[in-house]
């Protein structure tokens, strides 16, 4: 088997992941540090930000990670004990800091980079720096009157759609089994690239007549810039289906000319096995718009494609083993002719040893037989998948070796990877 994929976390944790937020150029210098009294105000007025709001701090030196968590603190003003903060490394010279839990709303707060800071060669900064921020409220939100489990379910979808930071419900009848944060996990096996984005949540209970449910979600990045990404990714996908889709084709046809787009024009990020991959690898962003992603990010755009051109398909959220251990792993389920089949588009773009790229088709319409083998799920959440009419084996297409990443489709697709570089240039 070639080199498969380790590390490639699905089920990811705030501690991994990064968002967009305020910027901050530092320069390093090989002086001496500054005594830590000695702050620079970097802005003039008070910022206004979200309660989970994560910062994005870049630096013009690659950051010794160690020394970023002793030396970036956030305090609530006039307090001199720091909060409980995770930082990241998203590249060398950038980290991401964000609150272990929400900030209060309407409080202050004070982000401090002191002068200790070091760059991975030893050099530090020139002085510290000091970022006042306070956090938006928002009591203005008109509680949702919650009945039923159904009605739950639905309102925390909804909010998981529009990237809502805080939800407010008022439960009737409630009970801490029925109404407990489980249903998220619940959602994203059903609308699974919710998961691309959505980090985590927490919720607050007031135990008054009706129940007050406070619950405040975490995102990997800004509403806004996640907006965008949606509508930018949206925008691929009509063009990808657009230009390699047509009437005449067969589901099968269409599955797999989109299974070879995405395995043609991505490459695995690697980064993954050194724990610094941006979030966009997790996503059809980072595989369509950037051309590099990890598991979840082949499996959501194999998933948006297909869809978009009328393939049922659905992205399976598992494990696969390495041949080391079991790790987290996505791949998806497609619906052909009426039966279903197993499709792993990552395990179809092996790592190779010499860099180049390589179409596979090892995981192109198997059966749950054949991808347990080093795949597991939990079934009950996924349609069976026992048929090989469309396996690959069973298609009329011509598979080339590793050095020629083209594949010829027999019927009238002889010359039809010719245009698409172009079309989709």
């Amino acid at each position: 088997m070639p080199n498969i994929y380790g590390g490639d976390k699905v089920f990811k944790k705030i501690c991994k992941f990064m968002i967009t937020g305020m910027l901050v150029i530092l320069l390093f210098s090989s002086e001496s540090c500054y005594a830590a009294g000695e702050y620079r105000i970097w802005n003039n007025s008070i910022s206004t930000v979200s309660s989970n709001k994560i910062w994005t701090i870049t630096f013009n030196r690659d950051i010794d990670l160690d020394s970023a968590k002793n030396s970036i603190k956030i305090y609530e003003q006039d307090t001199s004990t720091p909060l409980e903060v995770n930082i990241i490394n998203t590249s060398q010279d950038t980290v991401q800091v964000s609150p272990a839990n929400s900030y209060v709303e309407g409080k202050d707060y004070v982000l401090v980079i002191d002068s200790s800071l070091k760059s991975i060669d030893g050099k530090v900064l020139n002085q510290g720096v000091k970022y006042n921020f306070t956090v938006e409220k928002n009591s203005s939100q008109s509680p949702a009157d919650i009945e039923s489990y159904s009605q739950y379910y639905n309102v925390i979808k909804s909010a998981l759609d529009n990237y809502e930071d805080t939800l407010i419900l008022n439960i009737s009848n409630y009970d801490k089994d029925t109404y407990s944060l489980d249903v998220i996990n619940k959602i994203l096996i059903a609308y699974p690239n919710l998961r691309a984005r959505y980090l985590s949540a927490a919720s607050n209970i007031e135990y008054t007549s009706p129940t007050k449910v406070t619950i405040n979600f975490k995102y990997a990045d800004t509403k806004e810039n996640l907006i965008k990404k949606e509508e930018v990714v949206q925008e691929k996908v009509d063009k990808i289906v657009s230009t390699l889709i047509t009437s005449d084709m067969k589901d099968y046809e269409k599955e797999l000319v989109l299974h070879d787009y995405v395995v043609n024009n991505t490459k695995y990020d690697e980064r993954a096995y050194v724990g610094n991959i941006p979030e966009d690898s997790y996503t059809a962003y980072g595989v369509l718009i950037d051309g590099v992603g990890v598991c979840q990010g082949y499996a959501d755009a194999i998933d948006r494609l297909l869809i978009a051109a009328g393939v049922e398909c659905k992205m399976v959220i598992g494990d696969a083993n390495n041949g080391t251990e079991w790790i987290g792993h996505a791949w998806n389920i497609v619906k052909i002719q009426g039966e279903y089949y197993q499709l792993d588009s990552t395990w179809d773009d092996p790592v190779t040893s010499d860099g180049s790229n390589r179409l596979s088709y090892s995981y192109f319409n198997i059966t749950d037989d054949q991808i347990a083998k080093n795949h597991r799920w939990n079934t009950d959440d996924y349609p069976e998948c026992t048929s090989t009419e469309y396996s690959f084996d069973n298609l009329d297409v011509i598979e080339k070796d590793a050095y020629d990443n083209d594949i010829k489709v027999v019927d009238n697709y002889n010359d039809f990877y010719s245009a698409v570089e172009e079309a989709l240039s």
